[in-house]
């Protein structure tokens, strides 16, 4: 059951990326912000167990290469870090690392 939720959370995140893409931030921290946040179903993945593969699997079927990338790059960021790690600080770390434009770099 876990596995559906996760499934579905996941996708919906990753739907969010072009609704993400549509909006206008009037600058870097506030693009971050929403990054960071939007990620939490992948972060929690992670703390939870989901097996990496298995967050990978749920990218097919996307088309937009900016879109897999920022996937890519959310996944290889919580699955470096200890599944111990707090949601928090995965988020804030996230988003540092968006603000120093480290990660999901448009």
């Amino acid at each position: 059951m876990m596995r559906l939720s996760f499934g579905a959370v996941f996708l919906c995140a990753v739907a969010s990326g072009p609704l993400l893409a549509q909006m206008t931030f009037n600058d870097l921290p506030s693009y971050c912000q929403a990054m960071s946040e939007a990620s939490t179903p992948t972060l929690l993945a992670r703390s939870q167990g989901i097996q990496r593969s298995e967050a990978e699997g749920l990218m097919r079927g996307m088309t937009d290469p900016a879109s897999i990338r920022m996937v890519k790059e959310l996944i290889d960021f919580a699955y470096s870090r200890p599944a111990s790690t707090s949601l928090d600080a995965l988020r804030t770390e996230l988003r540092n690392l968006c603000v120093a434009k480290k990660i999901f770099v448009q």
